[in-house]
């Protein structure tokens, strides 16, 4: 039974199939629950309840549906959901509301109020994001020996999240002191069609750019927040980046941390449960 029948909180993310990814989910969570003194549930919207429960120390991975029907079984009627996510994308904007009204339907109606994403293209002036990519590199590596800086996210559908990868991309930048060029903001894939060029360079162009650029040695910084089938080791783009001619001709690539690695992270999440939800939540 939830300790509140009254509000739930929740921190959401998009989900994935590695344990990794659901223990760092669990761990931001638990760093948020501590800034706010109230209970956070880590929850996300799909994959994770397929990872065996073994992989997980015996705990069962939550997937938003399920957590809201079992949820509202026990009474709960108010949620508070924070949002794991850069910018607005469709898992938040659409998918989220749809499942909660389907659950809603045939369970009982239930409050859901949502913060905002970590990143918003209308506050250009908020840098919280981009002042923790440039802790994550100088903390981690040797910036002083670099060419350049690489940053990639994953790539969306949705011009307003390309915005935000962006927007961050010229803070990073401004932050660094980097010189003019020397900070390519790309995207790890994308949809065919002209109408999505905007996520335009990908990260094995962006590399390709470094390297017609005479860059030898460049730092990747990662708008991912978790270990998973995408960002960590083994993961897509440490293979894009061992494919890139940059690398099979000598040059360096060297991995920043991921954001849920830095402590900074919860500091933002609190900022935005005490923005939608008040101070004294």
């Amino acid at each position: 039974m939830m300790e509140n029948q009254e509000e739930c909180i929740v921190l959401l993310d998009n989900g994935s199939l590695r344990p990794d990814s659901v223990r760092s989910l669990r761990r931001i969570a638990a760093e948020l629950e501590g800034r706010i003194g109230k209970k956070v549930h880590p929850v996300s919207l799909l994959h994770s309840s397929k990872i065996p429960a073994e992989d997980l120390d015996g705990q069962e991975a939550a997937t938003w549906r399920r957590f809201l029907r079992k949820s509202i079984e026990e009474g709960v009627v108010r949620f508070r959901v924070v949002p794991l996510f850069f910018g607005p994308s469709s898992a938040v904007v659409d998918y989220m509301p749809k499942v909660t009204a389907e659950v809603a339907a045939k369970h009982g109606a239930a409050s859901v109020e949502v913060a905002g994403t970590l990143i918003d293209p209308a506050r250009e002036n908020e840098d919280g994001i981009a002042v923790l990519l440039r802790d994550l590199l100088i903390r981690n590596l040797d910036t002083v020996s670099l060419d350049g800086v690489v940053l990639v996210d994953h790539g969306s559908p949705l011009p307003e999240v390309a915005a935000c990868r962006d927007l961050v991309g010229r803070q990073l930048a401004e932050l660094l002191k980097t010189p003019a060029g020397g900070l390519i903001a790309s995207s790890m894939e994308r949809r065919e069609g002209e109408e999505y060029d905007f996520c335009e360079p990908l990260l094995e162009r962006a590399l390709g750019f470094a390297k017609d650029r005479g860059w030898k040695r460049v730092a990747l910084s990662q708008l991912f927040f978790s270990p998973g089938r995408h960002a960590g080791p083994g993961g897509d783009i440490a293979q894009i980046v061992a494919d890139s001619e940059l690398v099979r001709e000598g040059g360096e690539v060297l991995f920043a941390p991921l954001v849920g690695e830095s402590p900074m992270l919860a500091d933002l999440l609190e900022q935005r449960y005490r923005e939608a939800f008040g101070a004294s939540s």
